[in-house]
């Protein structure tokens, strides 16, 4: 099985597909009662977060051709950007004090879920999404947002009824846990410059 990890302040959604890619479990949990979450994740052969692994060790700071937000920036956010043309809202900080509320939970996430002997990783759904589609998608917010990402995952192999319905949180969890089997297959690319150990996973691209 495959799990994907949708992180939020107050909660994270959790999407496990089989090897079929169909839903195997799929729930939300408060993030003030994660001890579960490794039963949750039991039998999962990879799990997929969309949250940053861990601090920044500010690689490129003294890069004059980033901008001073990227600067510190750990290589994933940076690679995303100059490779794939895609910048991420957020830069991880250095210092955890610095960090905002769902970060931190990501780190718990990331401890919780390596708790068991299996591969985690990290992602970034709107990546992920805009691999699939090939270029832009509408935003997530909108009607077309999830509908668009309910027929990209439809057409990467998912088989779950009513994906139109989902919100967007589960629709990240849910191309998370896509990008999961991707990486287990060793179909997925790890997008990072190598001067640190940082990582953002993205799915194989449509044919």
């Amino acid at each position: 099985m495959f799990a994907g990890i949708d992180l939020g302040q107050r909660r994270i959604h959790v999407v496990v597909l089989d090897e079929e890619l169909r839903l195997s479990k799929g729930l939300v949990m408060d993030v003030s009662d994660l001890e579960g979450l490794p039963l949750v994740l039991s039998g999962s052969e990879v799990v997929a977060i969309d949250a940053p692994e861990r601090l920044s060790r500010e690689p490129h700071a003294e890069d004059g051709i980033l901008s001073p937000k990227f600067r510190a920036a750990r290589c994933a956010e940076i690679a995303l950007g100059r490779s794939q043309g895609i910048w991420v809202p957020w830069v991880t900080p250095s210092t955890e004090t610095e960090c905002p509320d769902w970060m931190r939970v990501g780190f718990q996430v990331f401890e919780l879920a390596r708790s068991a002997d299996r591969r985690v990783v990290e992602v970034y759904p709107h990546a992920a999404f805009r691999t699939l589609a090939g270029g832009a998608v509408p935003s997530k917010s909108t009607a077309n947002g999830l509908f668009a990402r309910a027929q990209l995952l439809q057409h990467s192999g998912v088989g779950v009824d009513g994906l139109e319905m989902w919100s967007h949180d589960s629709l990240d969890a849910c191309i998370a846990a896509v990008v999961a089997r991707h990486v287990a297959e060793g179909a997925a690319e790890a997008v990072g410059c190598g001067h640190d150990d940082s990582a953002i996973w993205l799915p194989r691209p449509p044919a």
